[in-house]
């Protein structure tokens, strides 16, 4: 039998390759497979798969498509109920709802003490690989105050939404850049309702003027809001001409009046600017 060592050889080396391809190719899954895990959508609006109608209250831990819902105390905590909404109305942002998830109360701490960020009840709770983005659609359940909105990985804050005492469709969106762990979803003071929650492995970019500013500015009625301010905030008001009509500098939350119309506002602090459209009535 005669071997031919050249083609041996030519097989040892493609079995090598073959070998070496593989443990390239295993870490490069299993990186795409954690992104994947990254990127995810509880939409309780429109998913009717997931988070049917249902007017239960949930009295058990329970875990639906990765989030579990945490309840204890009171009612109607996890209740799918029917209730439009729209967001960002003629944008390509622009988000419908039919129904919506209730917390119905409060998670039983309040995170603005600085020091309790781990909440005892009423609560949704997701794990997460790393640094995320973290997306909410939503409105207060009430017009009560106080009621905000919070965030936490258990220890600190993520971010924050300070209840204006009305029920009108809001929307916050921060970045968690902490280690591996669980995030919060949680309610102090009263209950909020969700329509969606969104993570994804995508931060958000340190130039988007619409996403890294935590000053909030906002019109209710005949009046301006400015909330959420942690650092010196400079706030231009423009007109619809382009013209100034208002610019002020402050520390701390405040709020004023204005004529009814159409305004531009610029907010401008040390995490960079965002613009907001403001409609006074």
């Amino acid at each position: 039998m005669v071997i031919d060592y050249n083609n041996v050889i030519d097989n040892l080396k493609l079995i090598i390759m073959k070998k070496k391809l593989h443990y390239l190719i295993l870490p490069i899954l299993f990186f795409t497979l954690g992104l994947n895990a990254q990127n995810k959508v509880w939409d309780f609006g429109n998913d009717t798969a997931n988070w049917p109608v249902n007017p239960n209250a949930i009295t058990v831990d329970t875990t639906v498509d990765g989030l579990t819902q945490v309840p204890g105390g009171g009612s109607s905590f996890g209740i799918i109920e029917p209730n439009s909404a729209t967001w960002f109305a003629g944008t390509d942002q622009e988000y419908t709802s039919i129904n919506r998830w209730k917390s119905g109360g409060n998670s039983g701490i309040d995170p603005s003490d600085g020091t309790t960020f781990y909440p005892t009840r009423r609560y949704l709770t997701f794990p997460v690989d790393g640094p995320v983005a973290v997306k909410i659609w939503f409105r207060q359940g009430g017009t009560s105050l106080p009621r905000d909105l919070w965030v936490t990985d258990g220890t600190a804050e993520v971010t924050h939404y300070i209840g204006l005492g009305d029920t009108d469709p809001q929307y916050i969106e921060a970045n968690y850049t902490g280690a591996a762990g669980n995030l919060f979803v949680l309610f102090a003071g009263n209950a909020y309702n969700l329509y969606k929650l969104e993570i994804s492995n995508t931060l958000l970019g340190t130039n988007d003027l619409n996403t890294v500013v935590s000053t909030n500015i906002r019109a209710i009625k005949d009046k301006i809001y400015v909330t959420n301010v942690r650092s010196g905030s400079k706030i231009n008001i423009y007109g619809l001409t382009g013209a100034l009509i208002k610019s002020f500098e402050t520390t701390n939350d405040t709020d004023f009046s204005l004529n009814t119309g159409f305004y531009i506002a610029t907010i401008t602090t040390s995490e960079g600017q965002k613009s907001v459209k403001l409609l006074v009535q």
